[in-house]
């Protein structure tokens, strides 16, 4: 399975610190070149970040459209693929799970995060994969879009929901596109290096989120008009995310995804 890590230019330590680790596990991937926020004109910011909850970061637009791009890659190559983002922290039997789920039918897309939050998932698994692993559908998750396995009906499903909708944070994106066929992993099969110390793994270099380090120079809106706006996008967007909750009720469950941190340690 191709593997796509979407690196900014500048990040060249977290794109040493991925090599190092995939020679670990024994697995090459294509470096994605991250979309910077110097490639979105303000004029396009300011049409694309301010029909959500919130005004869009231009570092969160940023981030969105490099995951548009994967999209796209996947789509162009015709196969599932891993997309990453470049703080991902993996399970040392990693390709084991990714052949597995290479061969899967139904499937759009693949979570293999967890992130310290509930996800809704169905109450049974649907597959098994590396003998230790679970698929579960997934009905509902906003935690992360940093470890996923697309197929290309995945990817062209995310472009035709954005043909009718907007940019938003890339995990709420994904989340809120429920015509996708969403499973989670478990025990999980990555995480993000900053939430390493919440799970004891030992990671060199525990990156905090690009997003946050990166200087915004726009302006957000501040009328009142705009304002409103944000809170009632708000207040549906909770109506439709009750409605979804109460949809899959009978068939799912709220918890936490079971992690197993002994799976990401690395032979020596």
């Amino acid at each position: 399975m191709k593997i796509l890590m979407i690196n900014l230019e500048q990040s060249t330590d977290r794109l040493q610190q991925q090599q190092q680790q995939f020679q670990t596990l024994g697995l090459t991937f294509e470096r994605l070149p991250a979309v910077s926020i110097a490639e979105t004109s303000i004029q396009d910011y300011e049409k694309l970040a301010f029909n959500g909850q919130r005004p869009m970061k231009q570092s969160e637009l940023a981030c969105f459209l490099s995951h548009k791009k994967a999209w796209h890659a996947v789509i162009a190559a015709n196969e599932p693929c891993l997309i990453l983002e470049d703080d991902a922290v993996l399970v040392r039997d990693l390709s084991n799970i990714l052949d597995d789920i290479s061969v899967l039918n139904d499937v759009d897309l693949v979570n293999l995060e967890v992130h310290g939050r509930k996800k809704i998932i169905a109450k049974q698994p649907t597959f098994s994969v590396a003998k230790d692993y679970q698929l579960f559908s997934m009905y509902q998750d906003r935690s992360g879009a940093a470890a996923y396995v697309l197929f290309p009906s995945g990817a062209r499903k995310l472009l035709t929901r954005l043909d009718q909708s907007y940019p938003k944070l890339a995990d709420e994106f994904i989340s809120s596109c429920y015509i996708l066929n969403t499973y989670q992993i478990e025990p999980a099969a990555a995480l993000q290096s900053d939430k390493a110390d919440m799970y004891g793994i030992s990671v060199s270099i525990a990156h905090g989120s690009v997003i946050g380090h990166i200087q915004n120079s726009a302006v957000y809106p501040s009328s009142m008009s705009v304002l409103l706006k944000f809170k009632l996008n708000r207040a549906i967007q909770q109506l439709i995310l009750g409605g979804r909750h109460l949809s899959v009720m009978p068939f799912s469950q709220r918890r936490y995804i079971h992690f197993d941190k002994s799976k990401f340690k690395m032979p020596s």
